[in-house]
C-alpha cells in the first residue's frame, strides 16, 4: 500500500505514515527472528507494542512475542513491562497456553530495577546528529528520518541505498545481507541483487519531485 501510494504520488497524512511504518515493522520481525537478528526484532515489536491499540485483534500474539523476543535479546526491563501488561484482565485469558508459563515466570522472577541495553546512537541523516538508532525523528533538526525497510532502522546518509524496484531507503550494508541470503526486498518482494550506494540528499529530491 505505501509503495502505491507514493508510485501515485498521493500524500501520505502523518498518521497513515505512522501506520504503515509500524505494519512494516510487524511484517519484518519473522525474517529477522529467523536470521537471528533477535536485538533488532525485539526492538522492531517493542515500537510495536508501544501502539498496540493499532492492532487490537492481533494484540496478545504481538505482545507475547514482544515478551519472548526481549527476552532472548536481553532486554529484561522491556520483556517486564509487555508481560505484566499481558497480564491485565483485558489480555490474561487469550494467551497462548504454552506461553503463559513462560510469561509469568518473567514477571515472578524479573527484578524490578533492571534496565534495557543501551541503545546504540547513529548519526541523523540531515545533521548528523547522534539519534537513537530506533528513533524515526531528530530531536536537533525536527526531521522526519526514513528507516530502513530492512532493519527498521532509521538510515543514515554513510550507508545509503535504495531498492532497485520500489525505491524505498536502506542500509547498503543491510540489502546486501539479503543478496547473500539470496532474499527479497521485504517492501516490494523483488530481487535487490542490482543495489548500490546512493546519496541520501539526492533520493530526498527525488521523492519530493
Amino acid at each position: 500500500m505505501h509503495r502505491t501510494l507514493r508510485e501515485q504520488k498521493i500524500h501520505i497524512p502523518a498518521e497513515m505514515e505512522n501506520n504503515l511504518q509500524l505494519l512494516h515493522s510487524y511484517n519484518i520481525t519473522r525474517g529477522l527472528i529467523k536470521r537471528g537478528e533477535n536485538y533488532i526484532a525485539a526492538q522492531l515489536l517493542i515500537r510495536i507494542s508501544t501502539n498496540i491499540s493499532q492492532f487490537p485483534i492481533h494484540a496478545v500474539p504481538i505482545l507475547t512475542s514482544t515478551v519472548v523476543t526481549c527476552t532472548k535479546a536481553g532486554l529484561k526491563a522491556s520483556a517486564f513491562k509487555f508481560a505484566s501488561l499481558l497480564l491485565q484482565p483485558t489480555y490474561r485469558q487469550k494467551i497462548d497456553e504454552k506461553y503463559k508459563r513462560k510469561i509469568e515466570t518473567v514477571v515472578r522472577k524479573s527484578d524490578r530495577n533492571s534496565t534495557d541495553i543501551e541503545m546504540k546512537r547513529t548519526p541523523c541523516p540531515m545533521c548528523q546528529a547522534p539519534v537513537e538508532e530506533f528513533s524515526l525523528s531528530c530531536s536537533e533538526c525536527k526531521s522526519s528520518i526514513p528507516y530502513c525497510v530492512v532493519t527498521g532502522r532509521h538510515v543514515t546518509s554513510s550507508d545509503f541505498a535504495m531498492c532497485p524496484s520500489c525505491s524505498f531507503p536502506g542500509f547498503f550494508s543491510e540489502f546486501n545481507k539479503l543478496v547473500a541470503l539470496h532474499e527479497k526486498c521485504p517492501m516490494c518482494y523483488e530481487k535487490v541483487d542490482g543495489v548500490v550506494p546512493a546519496d541520501y540528499f539526492e533520493s530526498q529530491k527525488t521523492i519530493a519531485k
